[in-house]
Formats: C-alpha cells, sequence, structure tokens
C-alpha cells in the first residue's frame, strides 16, 4: 500500500516533470523561432539599405583602358588625377581654418567647402581597382571631423556623385565646370540659409576648343582632339572686378571676359580675371553692406560668379600670391561670411598649405 502511494507520487512528478519540459522546449522553440524571424528581418533590411545605397548614384561604365602617366591617367578621352591623402598635411590645413573662426567668433561665420577632384567623382566604377588612389570621401570626412565647431563645413560630395553623370569635371583639365560648381553653390547657399539663383536664369555663354592642364601634362592624342567647352554663367546683377595683379598694378575687369580670342589653354581664364592675390568684387546693385570674404586657389574662380547677386561686396584671396592677414581685412570690412574654397590635392600639398597658414 505504501509503495503504491510512493509509485503513485513518483509518477505524478514524473508527468509534472515531462509537462513542464515539454513548456519549456515550446517556449524555446518559440523563443528560437522569434529570434529566428527578427534576425531574417534584419538581414533582410540591411540588404535594402546596402541596395539602397548601392544605387544611390549613377553608374558610370566604360570599355576603354587605363593609359599610365604616372600622377595623371587616361581612360579614353578623359584624364584623372590620381591622390594620395596626408593626415598631417590635412591636419595643418584644418588648423589653419579652426585659427580664423576662433579669431571672428562672433563677428562673421566661417564655411570650409572641400572639392574633391574627378578621380572620385566621375571615375568608372568598373576600373577603379586598377588605380591607386586613396578614397576622397573618407578623406574629405576625415578632414571635416578636425574642423572645430566654428566652422560650417559645406558638403558638396553627395551632390557632386549624384550629378556624376552630367558634365562636372573636364576632360581635358583639373578643374570643375562651372556646372559641377553651380552644384557646390546650391549647397552653400543650403549652409547659409538663402534661396540660390536657378541655373536656367542665368545668361550664359560657351567658349569650345579648351585644352587644359591634363592636356598639357601628356599631350594625349584623344584628348586633343576632344577639346572641352567652357560655359560662363553671367551674374544678374551689374558688377565689376577691381583687381590687384602680382605685379602690382590696379585695373577694373569683368566678372566674366570673352575669352573665345584666347588661346585653347587659356579658356578657363573667363572667370574673375583669373588668378590674382586680391580681387574686390562690387555688386552695383546691392547697397545692404553684405559682404564675404573668399580664401581660394583656382577651383573658386568658377564658383565665385555664383556668389556676385548675394553680395554687395566679395573679398577675393588667393593665399598662393597674397600676403596679409584674413582675419583682420574680414574686420576691417566687417564682413558677415568667410569662406574657404579649395581642392583636395591642395590640401596635401605642404607648400601650399604653408602659405595658406601666413595669411590667417
Amino acid at each position: 500500500m505504501n509503495y503504491r502511494r510512493v509509485s503513485a507520487t513518483v509518477l505524478s512528478a514524473v508527468l509534472a516533470i515531462g509537462t513542464l519540459a515539454g513548456c519549456g522546449a515550446q517556449k524555446q522553440k518559440e523563443t528560437t523561432e522569434k529570434v529566428s524571424e527578427n534576425t531574417q528581418q534584419t538581414t533582410e533590411k540591411v540588404k535594402d539599405t546596402e541596395s539602397t545605397e548601392t544605387a544611390k548614384y549613377p553608374e558610370i561604365q566604360t570599355d576603354d583602358k587605363i593609359k599610365d602617366y604616372q600622377s595623371v591617367v587616361t581612360v579614353g578621352d578623359t584624364a584623372f588625377e590620381l591622390y594620395t591623402y596626408l593626415d598631417k598635411t590635412a591636419d595643418d590645413y584644418a588648423k589653419s581654418i579652426n585659427t580664423v573662426a576662433d579669431n571672428l567668433k562672433g563677428k562673421a561665420d566661417v564655411y570650409d567647402l572641400v572639392i574633391p577632384l574627378s578621380s572620385e567623382i566621375i571615375f568608372p566604377d568598373n576600373l577603379r581597382n586598377q588605380i591607386t588612389s586613396s578614397d576622397q570621401h573618407e578623406a574629405m570626412q576625415k578632414i571635416q571631423e578636425k574642423m572645430d565647431e566654428n566652422v560650417k563645413n559645406v558638403d558638396i560630395y553627395d551632390v557632386l556623385m549624384q550629378h556624376r553623370n552630367e558634365y562636372v569635371y573636364y576632360r581635358t583639365d583639373h578643374h570643375w565646370t562651372t556646372l559641377g560648381a553651380y552644384y557646390a553653390y546650391q549647397k552653400f547657399c543650403e549652409a547659409k540659409g538663402i534661396e540660390p539663383e536657378k541655373i536656367e536664369d542665368y545668361e550664359t555663354k560657351e567658349f569650345d576648343g579648351f585644352l587644359g592642364s591634363f592636356y598639357n601634362d601628356t599631350g594625349d592624342d584623344k584628348l586633343k582632339k576632344n577639346p572641352d567647352t567652357v560655359t560662363a554663367y553671367y551674374p544678374k546683377a551689374d558688377s565689376i572686378c577691381h583687381v590687384n595683379a602680382s605685379d602690382g598694378t590696379k585695373y577694373d575687369w569683368p566678372v566674366i571676359y570673352d575669352v573665345s580670342n584666347y588661346g585653347a589653354g587659356l579658356k578657363y581664364s573667363a572667370f574673375i580675371a583669373s588668378d590674382n592675390p586680391f580681387t574686390e568684387i562690387e555688386n552695383k546693385e546691392l547697397s545692404d553692406n553684405s559682404a564675404c570674404v573668399v580664401v581660394k586657389e583656382s577651383f573658386g574662380n568658377a564658383f565665385i560668379p555664383f556668389l556676385v547677386d548675394h553680395y554687395q561686396k566679395i573679398y577675393v584671396f588667393d593665399y598662393r600670391y597674397w600676403t596679409g592677414s584674413i582675419s583682420k581685412l574680414a574686420e576691417e570690412k566687417k564682413v558677415q561670411d568667410v569662406l574657404f574654397l579649395n581642392n583636395l590635392s591642395m590640401i596635401r600639398n605642404k607648400s601650399l598649405v604653408g602659405k595658406l597658414h601666413r595669411v590667417l
């Protein structure tokens, strides 16, 4: 009788344990299935994101081969400058911008706009693994991270990549076209909080037969047979450049000059009288004391005409030739904005970064 009770008790316990074990197994199964389902959903989301990122920019493909000219390569009728990121030089560049931003804190807004090279934006995707060139997007991000919070970074990478299948860089020259510069101007206006002019509202003039720096460097026959076209967009306002040249002479010059009769290598000189130490651009239709300083190398020439309609005065410094103080002049002229406008090739050049540092 006692044995029966014990046996019944043991049997009940075994059944209870079995039931609990079954419930645990069921819960474990449900949990496993849920985790598996969540993992699958996450994987699908990641795949969707990757697909979106891949499809974010237009693709550029070619059947042409790369021709190597050392620091420059050509693909068909288009040449590209290769790029190497140098962290120390980038650090020195950022320190220069930060110094000016610190000097002018509470007095003027300081913007930095870094321009990638054509080898980042329009180089064919199917040939990219055949060249040795630093990731310029990553370089731009590193440079931006070095800037203090007083500096307003104007990031133009995405907008250029979104329009990479358009004529945003010359084929025979290292500069961007005025169309590429226009897209960057839109991003500057966005950063400043103003409305950009519509590109279709500008009066334009084209200058054909441009053979630029890449042709001079390579003498490549395909480049020679397919010269570039320089398109100028005229400011709407009546405006004039007051130029201080390298030889000390001073003269007035149009913001856009007709270079139809210039040699094939000089067509880029259409903008702001080309490269001079100091140029003051006057918008004769404004009297609101709006003013801006632009610190630039030659990439800035195609960009600056788009700014003319927004400021009464633009003070343009080419730090490669100018001596003085950006901060002091910005204070003296009571400008609202200071814009540093430089391409990545300049920012890796120790000599040029050193020249910039001397004019802060």
